[in-house]
């Protein structure tokens, strides 16, 4: 499936880009929010809307589907620090002048249904590197091999009370 090139040059396509990473990381939110749409421009996306650069290099645009206009009225009002552009019964969009403090990013990413970053504490990632790092490449045996499963899976004749259906005589 094509993308139709929304920008003209590689550059812009990479500015594009870079300013919604900073979004991204202004929002804490994870990283595969961020990704091309339809038309093959950068954007933010959530499960409620997305998030689009304004196309000056330093504003964006919030669009905003919402399940009822009273739920859109709601929103509105949580995202009063942004500029309402476009006001549908239950949907719209609104321009983002700043990169969001945390209070306004968590109202962006909730207003969005865009999934949060997980934090990870510097000493839980140091660990979770060394495991990874710690891994034996896969074409050395498991150690599943030699596990015993101390007779769980025992041969048929382990069990006296216990007949395997094919070893059954049939039904006559």
């Amino acid at each position: 499936m094509g993308h139709i090139n929304t920008y003209d040059s590689g550059s812009e396509s990479d500015a594009d880009r870079a300013q919604q990473k900073a979004l991204l990381g202004a929002l804490g939110a994870w990283d595969r929010a961020l990704r091309r749409d339809e038309c093959g421009a950068w954007a933010v996306t959530g499960s409620r809307g997305t998030i689009h650069a304004w196309g000056d290099s330093r504003t964006w645009v919030l669009y905003i589907s919402c399940h009822s206009p009273r739920h859109w009225t709601a929103t509105k009002a949580r995202l009063a620090f942004c500029k309402l552009t476009q006001d549908g019964e239950d949907e719209g969009c609104l321009r983002l002048f700043h990169l969001p403090t945390p209070d306004k990013a968590k109202e962006i990413r909730d207003a969005l249904g865009i999934q949060k970053r997980r934090e990870v504490s510097a000493g839980v990632l140091d660990r979770l590197r060394s495991f990874a790092f710690a891994r034996k490449p896969r074409n050395e045996p498991s150690l599943e091999q030699n596990i015993d499963l101390g007779g769980c899976l025992g041969t048929p004749g382990d069990h006296p009370n216990k007949t395997p259906i094919l070893d059954e005589e049939p039904a006559g």
